[in-house]
């Protein structure tokens, strides 16, 4: 990587939440819920998921923590880190994006109708409505730094695992993280 190259962070993981249980057993994939992340490996992480631990409604998008209490807590939660190093330019665009949408973040809202039209493979897209892999699909593509090869609105969280420019970085419980990060 040069200094005209940044790394951007995919994190996939399935919850112990009814939610992802029930994704998991529709769909039989290994990672149910994508984020994205800027800052580097540990985080923070972008995505669109349940406001409140406790309740799956409302939800939309959230800041997501792995540091040391969040692995802790969720130490056996299967999940996989993806790195991906684009152009400086991708990456500025990028993040003033997920700026400019965070700013705003009450104004969007989780795309429960989108993410059952994903599972039929049929595109149902919203305005201000995204489902996690729905919202780290098209960020990525919309500032350049993936073509995807389907719509945004299509892509479930185990898609990005065959990406061929995604370089996995750790793959098992989110609770061994900071050893892999360190290896």
């Amino acid at each position: 990587m040069t200094r005209e190259e940044k790394t951007v962070y995919i994190l996939l993981t399935r919850s112990d939440t009814w939610f992802s249980r029930l994704i998991h057993l529709a769909t039989d994939d290994r990672y149910t819920h994508a984020s994205i992340g800027l800052e580097g490996p540990s985080g923070p992480f972008y995505s669109f998921a349940r406001k409140y631990e406790r309740f799956a409604l409302p939800a939309g998008l959230v800041v997501e923590q792995v540091g040391p209490a969040a692995r802790e807590k969720r130490r056996e939660t299967p999940c996989c880190l993806y790195a991906l190093t684009v152009p400086a330019p991708v990456y500025r665009r990028l993040r003033r994006c997920l700026e400019e949408m965070y700013r705003r973040r009450e104004q969007y809202h989780y795309n429960l109708l989108g993410a059952l039209a994903c599972y039929f493979n049929h595109p149902l897209p919203r305005e201000n409505h995204y489902f996690c892999s729905q919202f780290v699909a098209r960020l990525l593509e919309n500032c350049g730094a993936v073509e995807l090869g389907k719509a945004p609105d299509l892509v479930r969280p185990a898609d990005f695992c065959r990406m061929e420019r995604l370089r996995p970085v750790h793959q098992g419980p989110l609770g061994a993280l900071p050893a892999a990060l360190s290896a």
